[in-house]
């Protein structure tokens, strides 16, 4: 792994992986929701919607046609913290993919495309408003991260979508889209030399101000707060408990515990109520950020079945904090996240986010073997403390049904 800094501020992190044929390359951007004022909510996905509307130098089909007659696949994300535009490529095309990347990054911003793409969000926010489990999901981590960036919605919500004018975005592009705000991040098959001899556009710019620490809610009622939608047909329980942030050493006992309790398949969850019929899904994640981590608790099934179901996950909740966890059972979820670890990460695609989401959030990075060394060095006692800390069983709870 190699690291150096532009002149014009961009980190870039490379991987070598000379037994590969191909490459891929992120530009991860600090810009996501928890950096969004309440007015200019949603600006951070909407903005990576324009980023493709063409620049000075090129038109969207430009864009899409010069990155189309190379074969590259390309696409771009936004989540709470990063906005990420990535490729996978061949070798042969770096340079010139490189370039229609750092040319995009650089959008118009022209007010036509501004107005058409609004209407394209609005009618995104539209279609996930008509999904029960995502509205349960906006209300349980607004709740979560109670008046805090952190429980921002990526997508924003219609008023200030419909209200945001395109002087407000270009405002905001120009605080977060600053060289020195990304990490571009190249991972296998590729002129390593030729990458960093590489003449970068643009200046020297600051770093644009952090956002406060995340705060996540410390207490709540035990109650489950319940909701109804119109188009549900299913009854959806949402849970979400404080877990380590991605700076933590216990993220690797994080990410193990919510394999024992609830990996799909092979977990807790899975045999007691998925295997048994009783639910369609019964599942818990580890969610990381910068500065603060969650375990996510989904549960869907039939309406009449999901208060029975839950106590059945409180109760598998209550024995791993009586500490009934084994060492087999650390032992096969060992095995399950290095398998995960290792296919994951074996084609260029998908080593590039866990580097570059590495970097990003810490400034650090560990290859493969060492992620799996960390997996594998977590012991029951790791598990204890960490259930000490982080109890599941204390978690804030919505639900949407019919």
């Amino acid at each position: 792994m190699r690291h150096a800094r532009m002149s014009n501020g961009l980190e870039i992190i490379t991987e070598t992986m000379p037994s590969m044929r191909s490459c891929a390359l992120g530009f991860f951007v600090r810009c996501g929701a928890r950096h969004e004022t309440p007015e200019r909510a949603g600006v951070s996905h909407f903005l990576e919607h324009m980023v493709f509307k063409g620049t000075p130098t090129r038109t969207a089909q430009d864009v899409n046609r010069e990155l189309d007659a190379m074969g590259i696949s390309f696409n771009a994300c936004t989540t709470e913290e990063s906005t990420t535009y990535y490729a996978s490529l061949l070798p042969e095309y770096l340079e010139p993919c490189l370039d229609v990347f750092t040319d995009i990054l650089r959008p118009s911003l022209r007010e036509a495309d501004f107005r058409s793409e609004k209407e394209v969000v609005l009618e995104e926010i539209g279609m996930y408003e008509d999904t029960p489990p995502f509205c349960v999901d906006e209300k349980i981590r607004s709740a979560f991260f109670p008046n805090q960036p952190l429980g921002n919605s990526v997508l924003g919500n219609r008023e200030s979508v419909s209200s945001l004018t395109v002087e407000q975005m270009k405002q905001y592009f120009h605080e977060r889209y600053t060289w020195s705000n990304m990490v571009l991040c190249v991972c296998g098959c590729f002129d390593e030399k030729q990458l960093f001899d590489r003449r970068w556009p643009g200046r020297l710019e600051p770093v644009p101000k952090v956002v406060p620490m995340a705060k996540p809610l410390q207490t709540w009622t035990p109650e489950i707060h319940c909701m109804t939608h119109p188009l549900a047909t299913q009854q959806y329980v949402l849970q979400c408990s404080r877990a380590p942030a991605a700076y933590s050493e216990e993220r690797f006992a994080a990410r193990l515990l919510a394999s024992i309790l609830g990996d799909d398949p092979g977990s807790r969850m899975y045999w007691e109520l998925v295997d048994s019929g009783r639910a369609e899904c019964a599942s818990m994640g580890y969610i990381e950020y910068s500065d603060a981590g969650i375990f996510v608790v989904n549960l869907s099934c039939e309406p009449e079945e999901w208060e029975k179901n839950w106590q059945s996950v409180e109760r598998l909740f209550q024995n791993v904090e009586s500490g009934d966890i084994t060492e087999k059972e650390l032992s096969l979820a060992k095995n399950r996240l290095a398998t995960a670890t290792v296919l994951g990460n074996e084609c260029p695609s998908g080593r590039l986010f866990g580097a570059g989401y590495e970097w990003l959030h810490h400034q650090k990075h560990f290859s493969v073997a060492e992620e799996v060394e960390r997996f594998r060095a977590v012991t029951l006692d790791d598990l204890a403390e960490l259930l000490k800390k982080y109890p599941p069983s204390q978690g804030l709870i919505y639900s949407v049904g019919p």
